[in-house]
């Protein structure tokens, strides 16, 4: 349906965004960026200001900076007084002389100069352009048209502008990122020699960013002294951008709220999703890197520089897989006995009455409250007196005791929670106790069975200090254990320390996938049919 005031309010949020880019424009073409260039320091040592050697400094700096001019260079000289006293009582001064030109940079002055800022910048402006270009599009034809009846293309355009806003708005921190680790930490240590690679290359962007390529051999000196700062205004970058993002939800929409809202809940969990799958994102890019990358702390490189495919198989080669199936076994074989024993106990707590049911309930909780540490000495004369010290049975049936006052503490308020009726009915038409169990109670508890499953076997599988008493032997080592091979005294294998990690989540991931389809239906399973 078309109406004329739809035309009107569409009109002027197109307005609104096409202002909010056109001030984005002018942000970007303003000097936000400022760098203080040292072509030339001298140090002088014992030196008072006015002095005769203060004086002799001053005009061989003053020659230096003559020079710079000389060359188009517009500098100036900057004079730092360090003073202190000595042990003797005696006032020592160090004065520091740097010619120095100070450089203020646009965005657009970043664009082609082969930095990685550079190409953040110019996916910006694509991002910018795109959105407009989809905007134009989506309205043409359109624009008089109530947001809820529009067809699917002018739905996708104007959500594709969207889209592209949204995308230009999380690439400006990254660029301001980008920058400070360009100029400020990849320079410091390239300057300070504790790194060597790819300093050629990037001090040759450098030279064309800064001297059109002018500079040479010389650049490391001139850029010994470099100093970054940036003006407050290039936090209107986000503001613009935002103007411009809230009039392309108006265009979708219809109107701002619910839009603005969605697109919240949605950079909510993209940070939350970031956050929580950051720590898998190293172990996934540590597994293959080098050694000498491993060892890298200054972060450098976000992904490998040559991915090593053979850590995979010199892992496999040291024992993984084995240590992986003595995992399996003993959590997945935990898991089986907690549950086979806790489904019953658990639904004896909750329907049944006898003597000492309340003493036995506080028993399981009273029993959560000792660390495994605590028992350790008495758990190794138990199994050395059962003859299942260093064996794999005895280290499953430890983890199975000790989960097993959670599972029944867990499935019996699963339950609880069942209405009686519902084994009533099951009675009525001929089942017995554990016919009710099976058939009715059971597949209606399936999300709290499946919840305790999944506890019990993550405990299990994480296991490592009973594990490190009991298992002396390689071969029966499970992977919390057989893992510490790649640490040694005086070295850890990174590498192989998280090659083996990824691994061993691997069976985890497995497991939730097997049982996701299994507590779906467990939700809705079990009701009375009329």
């Amino acid at each position: 349906m078309r109406y004329p005031e739809i035309r009107q309010q569409n009109r002027r949020m197109l307005l609104l965004l096409l202002v909010g880019l056109v001030l984005t424009l002018i942000l970007m073409s303003l000097p936000l960026y400022s760098f203080d260039v040292g072509g030339y320091t001298k140090k002088s040592g014992n030196t008072f200001v006015g002095d005769e050697k203060y004086h002799a400094a001053r005009a061989e700096v003053e020659a230096v900076a003559e020079d710079y001019r000389a060359q188009g260079f517009d500098v100036e000289i900057q004079e730092n007084v360090l003073e202190r006293v000595n042990s003797k009582g005696n006032t020592t001064s160090l004065i520091t002389f740097t010619v120095t030109e100070r450089y203020s940079k646009n965005i657009f002055a970043f664009l082609g100069k082969g930095l990685s800022s550079s190409l953040v910048a110019a996916a910006i402006l694509a991002l910018m352009a795109t959105a407009i270009i989809c905007e134009l599009a989506g309205l043409a034809g359109t624009d008089d048209f109530v947001p809820r009846y529009l067809g699917r293309k002018s739905r996708r355009l104007r959500s594709g502008a969207i889209a592209a806003l949204v995308l230009s708005l999380l690439l400006v921190p990254v660029f301001i990122l980008m920058n400070n680790v360009i100029f400020s930490r990849q320079l410091s240590l390239y300057n300070a020699e504790l790194i060597t690679e790819g300093k050629d290359v990037l001090f040759g962007k450098l030279d064309r960013f800064f001297f059109d390529g002018k500079m040479g051999e010389n650049i490391g000196d001139v850029l010994g002294g470099l100093k970054i700062s940036h003006s407050p205004m290039i936090w209107l970058w986000f503001a613009t951008l935002f103007v411009s993002l809230l009039a392309a939800i108006s265009l979708r929409y219809g109107e701002i709220k619910s839009g603005l809202l969605r697109g919240i809940l949605y950079v909510f969990v993209v940070i939350v999703c970031l956050i929580t799958l950051y720590p898998y994102y190293v172990m996934t890019i540590t597994a293959f890197r080098s050694n000498a990358e491993t060892l890298d702390m200054y972060f450098l490189h976000m992904f490998p520089t040559k991915w090593i495919w053979s850590n995979l198989t010199d892992i496999v080669q040291r024992g993984v897989p084995r240590y992986l199936l003595n995992s399996l076994f003993v959590a997945g074989g935990a898991t089986a006995l907690a549950m086979l024993c806790g489904i019953p106990a658990a639904y004896a707590m909750a329907r049944m009455n006898f003597v000492g049911k309340k003493a036995f309930l506080g028993f399981v909780i009273m029993s959560q409250m000792f660390s495994p540490v605590v028992l350790l000495i008495g758990i190794s004369q138990l199994m050395n007196t059962l003859h299942l010290n260093n064996t794999l049975w005895g280290l499953m049936l430890i983890n199975a005791a000790f989960n097993q006052a959670f599972a029944i503490w867990l499935l019996r308020g699963t339950f609880v929670s069942i209405s009686s009726e519902m084994e009533q009915a099951a009675m009525i038409d001929g089942c017995g106790t554990v016919g009710a169990l099976t058939r009715v109670l059971i597949p209606m508890a399936a999300p709290g069975i499946v919840t305790a499953l999944i506890f019990v076997f993550i405990n299990a599988w994480n296991e490592y200090t009973i594990a490190t008493v009991l298992i002396s032997t390689a071969q029966n080592r499970p992977i919390t254990v057989g893992i510490t091979q790649f640490s040694s005294f005086n070295m850890i294998e990174w590498q192989y320390m998280f090659a083996a990690s990824l691994l061993a989540t691997i069976p985890v991931v497995i497991l939730f996938m097997s049982i996701e389809k299994y507590l779906t239906a467990g939700l809705t399973s079990g009701g009375v049919k009329g």
